[in-house]
Parts: structure tokens; sequence; C-alpha cells
């Protein structure tokens, strides 16, 4: 059966989004995300405790905002690696929409009570007509991927920016709200713009408040910015993996005959997507597949 408008309208009243606008001066590029649904889906699906949760839920905020000024498949990806609690942090957008990523622990810490700690912000962007990712790499100078994010854009690619992210927790530590803002100066932008728009940004109120009201995307660039703005595109956006199991067999048939014979030997047929954490079961069907088409490749 075919849902009702009512009822696809409230489908997507529901789901993540992300806003893009540009003032109508040109001086100003801007991207709102209202997110709570992706990060918890990450916190649940990675059972995270709150370090690792907000840690991914600001590289999977700043993934998606940086995505928002994209095309069509092009995707951004996010790295951190450090010293502190969190190991290494992953977050992949696409411009369509989906994102994902991971945060691992750190079992030997060199700070214990630092998140990421010392290390570096590792910033891909896979563009249509580029044969190779532009690669931008910065220290971690906070460690707080928020702080870092701003860093990174205003040295390593010369655009003045502001990078707002605000993540709250119920008090059975799980996320209850999980917002983003990307301000970005475009060439034009004087000093004195840059200024007054940041100080606009200093007085605003904390993003999830806005959303607690609630308040649309849209609504919350209106709110924030202190110059007329256009608004070009709203996306939904959400936790979306394209792992499966016929994906992991084409991995693993790159092994070999011997390996994979030794996997299903050892009843190693348990895979886990380190993106998402789905997990899959190889059966005994599965691995006769492989180990023929092995033999097949061989000859």
């Amino acid at each position: 059966m075919t849902p009702d408008h009512n009822t696809v309208k409230a489908m997507w009243e529901q789901r993540d989004r992300v806003t893009r606008a540009m003032s109508e001066d040109g001086l100003f590029r801007v991207a709102v995300i209202q997110n709570t649904a992706v990060t918890r889906t990450a916190q649940q699906r990675h059972e995270l405790d709150p370090v690792r949760a907000v840690l991914l839920a600001r590289a999977l905020t700043s993934a998606s905002l940086l995505a928002s000024f994209m095309k069509g498949e092009e995707r951004v990806s996010i790295m951190g690696d450090g010293s502190g609690v969190v190991k290494h942090l992953y977050a992949e957008a696409l411009h369509v929409g989906e994102v994902r990523g991971y945060a691992t622990v750190n079992r030997q810490p060199a700070d214990p009570s630092a998140p990421l700690g010392a290390g570096i912000l590792k910033v891909q962007r896979v563009l249509y007509g580029k044969q190779e990712p532009v690669t931008g790499v910065v220290e971690l100078r906070q460690g707080d991927v928020t702080s870092d994010m701003g860093y990174y854009l205003t040295q390593s690619e010369q655009i003045p920016s502001v990078v707002v992210i605000d993540v709250t927790f119920n008090s059975q530590n799980e996320i209850v709200q999980s917002a983003g803002l990307l301000v970005q100066a475009m060439p034009g932008a004087r000093p004195e713009d840059i200024f007054q728009m940041y100080d606009a940004l200093d007085a605003m109120p904390r993003l999830t408040s806005l959303f607690d009201k609630p308040m649309s995307t849209e609504a919350v660039i209106d709110e924030v910015c202190p110059i007329p703005m256009t608004i070009l595109e709203t996306k939904a956006v959400d936790f979306f993996c394209r792992c499966s199991l016929d994906r992991f067999k084409s991995i693993l048939l790159t092994l070999g005959y011997s390996e994979l014979k030794s996997m299903r030997d050892a009843d190693q047929g348990e895979l886990v997507c380190q993106y998402c954490n789905e997990q899959y079961k190889l059966t005994a069907a599965d691995f006769d597949e492989l180990l023929e088409q092995s033999l097949a490749r061989q000859n």
C-alpha cells in the first residue's frame, strides 16, 4: 500500500535534516543540521560511552555540514587519530544524505584525561572530476573535534569559518539532541562583515535549546544570522551504511584459497562492519561458493 500524503509528510518531518543557505549579499554561506537520530543511532549501534558518543557525534555532524556544500554522491571523510581516550575517530558523509562512522578506544592512552589528546585531524573530499581525493591534515589543537574543525577550515583551507556543534544527553547518558552550525566567509567579505557575523554567533543561545523549542533548520538560520539569508536546499540525513554480505564476500575473495579454507576450518564466519557494527554470518554454503570462486580465479 502506498502511504498517503500526510503519512509521507510525517515521516519526512521525523527525519534529521541539514539546510544550506547563502546570504543575500553573497558574502557568507551557512549550513545548519539537526541530526539527533543519526548520532543516537551511531551511539546505539556501536554501544558507545558518553566520551566516544560525543566525539563521534561531533565528527558525524561536521562531515554532514561539509557534505551539504558538495554535489550528488561526492563525499567527505573526517579522521582523527589521537593519544587520548579515543584512538581513532572516523566519520563519512555523502551529499545525498548518507552518513556513517565509528570511534575506537585507546587501550593505553598517553593522556587518560583527554578525549582525543595529541594527534592529527585529516579531512578528505572525493569530488567529481578529481582522480585523487583532496586531502588536508592539521595537528589536533583541542582534541574536541569542534575547535579542531574550525582551526582546520581557517588554517588549512584558508576559509574564515565558525563551527558550532552541540550535543546533549539524558541521565542515562543517551543522546537526546544533536545539532550543528557552519558559517563560512566567501571571497569579498570584509573584516567588518566577518566581525559582525562573529559577534552575532557569540551571542546566540545553545543550538540544542533552539531545536528543543522546537525550530526547523531553516528557522534557526534566520534566528542566528544577523543578515538576510536565502535558503538553497534542505535535505534529509540518515545514518546509513552500504555494507552487505555480498560486499564482504567480494573482499574475502582477495584473500586466496588457503586463507579462506583456514577460515572455514576454524569456523571464522562472523563478520562485523566497522562503520555501522552490522553483523553477518557466513554459512557453509557461503564458504563453498567462495572456495569454488577462488579456485576458478587461480585457474
